[in-house]
């Protein structure tokens, strides 16, 4: 729901756009009030093939090459922020041009802030920690936590800081900041309105095609689940349901279920909402197969280290419907397997879909032959 300073926003930039008044963008190179500029991790690139997916579906889906940007990091005084996605503006009312990439311009609705009535930040140096996607799990962990881990060892060379989130997000998101080792009680929720920070740490994005950012970042972060303080799990293999999804559900889940736990015994059906950050880490790091339709539930095995990850996705090797390296990728990148079941058929991206219970059947015990399966404690049924 928007809040007042919302909605008083939007009549503002409204205006602004009826009165023909341009939006002027300032790349990094000519910013006003830079403090500081550095780079974290330069950018580079690294090729790899996925064995598994190379088996089943051929060489268009086993390509694992990945490319990143520099990671910098801008210190910058007297900034603009607007929305929940703290939208950087400088001093001079341009927008900071780093906080658009990698998106187009175009494409994005921008606020410009409105000075009245502004939120003011005069306190220690506040860690910019939202953007577009923040409100979504699965963007948060892949996309945004790596900002905050390209930032880590900085922060804890600061006499202070807080970290700023989206407003409404902070208490799950701190849960976050508490799994990378740093201190949850710095964190502050932001403003739908505009808000006024004396000393910004801003980290842009880093992410590139598949929506990942550098290697280095996601290994870092499944070192964080492993040393995490949390309950064992189970043991068992896991299926992330998306019955409470609001599309792209699997509407013969109970059948697929069914034929899953029928070759491999023991499988718990969970739906992550029903529990705690350390429950879900000690789960995925004690699964022996991750499975489920195509989502960001599926983003968790960035906590799991010697699993086998199986994503469920319509379409085909030529007629893909979704990317699945937000998933497959990542749990190569945390250490452990991957492989895509695509249904065969296609269908509009967002629609509820069926995987065809032959096909999956087919594959499932073609995959139970494998040595990347040898984990699971039940051996393929006929």
């Amino acid at each position: 729901m928007k809040s007042k300073a919302r909605i008083i926003l939007d009549a503002y930039n409204g205006l602004l756009r009826a009165c023909g008044n341009k939006l002027r963008v300032t790349p990094a190179e000519n910013a006003s009030g830079v403090l500081e500029r550095r780079v974290l991790l330069p950018a580079g690139e690294q090729s790899g093939v996925n064995p598994l997916e190379l088996h089943f579906n051929g060489p268009e889906t086993a390509n694992c090459d990945s490319k990143w940007p520099n990671a910098e990091l801008f210190r910058l005084k007297d900034v603009w922020l607007t929305g929940d996605q703290g939208q950087v503006f400088l001093d001079d009312g341009s927008l900071f041009d780093p906080w658009v990439w990698p998106y187009e311009l175009r494409v994005l609705k921008i606020y410009r802030p409105l000075k009245l009535g502004a939120r003011r930040w005069s306190g220690p140096p506040l860690f910019h920690l939202t953007g577009r996607n923040h409100d979504n799990r699965g963007h948060f962990m892949i996309e945004h936590l790596p900002r905050l881990m390209a930032a880590r060892d900085y922060l804890r060379s600061l006499p202070d800081y807080r970290i700023l989130t989206a407003p409404g997000h902070g208490r799950w998101q701190s849960r976050y900041v508490e799994f990378v080792g740093l201190d949850p009680a710095k964190v502050i929720e932001g403003t739908q309105g505009t808000m006024r920070v004396d000393e910004l740490i801003f980290v842009p994005n880093m992410f590139t095609g598949g929506g990942l950012c550098a290697p280095h970042f996601y290994a870092e972060l499944s070192k964080c689940a492993a040393t995490a303080p949390v309950p064992d799990g189970p043991g068992r293999a896991l299926f992330i349901t998306r019955k409470d999804a609001p599309d792209k559900q699997l509407l013969n889940e109970d059948r697929i279920v069914e034929i899953l736990r029928s070759r491999v015994g023991d499988v718990d059906v969970i739906s992550l909402g029903k529990y705690s950050m350390a429950q879900q880490i000690g789960m995925f790091r004690s699964a022996p197969l991750i499975m489920g339709p195509i989502g960001q539930g599926l983003c968790n095995v960035l906590f799991t280290h010697d699993s086998l990850c199986v994503i469920l996705t319509p379409g085909s090797v030529e007629h893909p419907v979704h990317g699945t390296a937000h998933a497959s990728q990542l749990a190569r990148l945390c250490g452990s397997s991957s492989l895509t079941f695509l249904s065969g058929e296609t269908l509009p991206s967002r629609a509820n879909w069926s995987f065809p219970e032959q096909r999956f059947t087919e594959l499932l015990d073609q995959m139970l032959q494998r040595p990347e399966a040898a984990r699971l404690k039940h051996p393929c049924r006929e």
